[in-house]
């Protein structure tokens, strides 16, 4: 029960910070639904008005999220990414200590388009290797990937990769490794497509990330497209 008599701090800040700590110890965990206004005015002693304004705090953090006729609940976890370099997906499902996972849509080879022709300095008649995947973390699917290279990367096409991470494959398999990468973020709307391989509404709101990674020789080699479910993402650059 919080102090109201000797609490030099606004109840409301401190109604604030332990309910902050009981989210983040676990108390409270993701998508779980926490107790009414009526019940944490009775756990912590203090006046509605007072549990309100601290759950407004914490839903503008992003912590909290109120749902309408339904609770109060906590935020699903959140992948953070640093959009500032190239990042495995895997990798940052490992760091948040969930599974990820992959499915391959799709994997041939096909005529280069004008977007390719363009970013990977390719000619007509050119050839590229196309990956399109849907990623998951805990068997949740949360991006749908679009990687174009050159025919050059023909190999990709002899490995498997679902449930496998594109860059450890690169990486560790055959000594490749990407340097600059250019971005272009905006939002956008799942597409009935989109929608049904990610498992959400037409129109849901999506993040979608398009780069151009060059080689350590400064070569442009690969062009990807992701729409990533904006509510499971926050990026951040450094």
């Amino acid at each position: 029960m919080l102090s109201d008599g000797t609490e030099q701090k606004p109840l409301y800040v401190s109604l604030t910070e332990a309910l902050r700590t009981d989210i983040r110890n676990g108390t409270y965990r993701p998508d779980e639904r926490i107790p009414t206004e009526k019940e944490l005015c009775q756990i912590h002693g203090v006046s509605r008005i007072t549990v309100r304004k601290a759950l407004e705090i914490l839903s503008k953090e992003g912590l909290l999220m109120r749902k309408q006729g339904r609770g109060t609940y906590v935020a699903s976890e959140k992948f953070y990414r640093d959009i500032s370099r190239g990042s495995s997906f895997s990798s940052i499902c490992t760091q948040t200590g969930q599974k990820p996972g992959a499915k391959v849509i799709k994997l041939i080879i096909e005529n280069a388009n004008e977007g390719d022709l363009a970013n990977l300095e390719l000619e007509a008649g050119d050839k590229v290797i196309v990956l399109e995947r849907i990623r998951y973390a805990d068997n949740v699917p949360v991006a749908f990937e679009i990687s174009r290279f050159p025919e050059t990367y023909s190999f990709l096409l002899d490995e498997d990769l679902n449930n496998t991470s594109l860059i450890s494959i690169l990486n560790d398999k055959y000594n490749i490794q990407f340097g600059h990468c250019a971005k272009v973020i905006e939002l956008v709307y799942a597409s009935y497509e989109l929608s049904r391989y990610l498992n959400l509404k037409t129109h849901y709101p999506l993040i979608s990330i398009s780069s151009v990674s060059c080689d350590l020789e400064g070569k442009p080699a690969h062009r990807s497209l992701q729409y990533v479910v904006g509510d499971k993402f926050r990026f951040y650059i450094k």
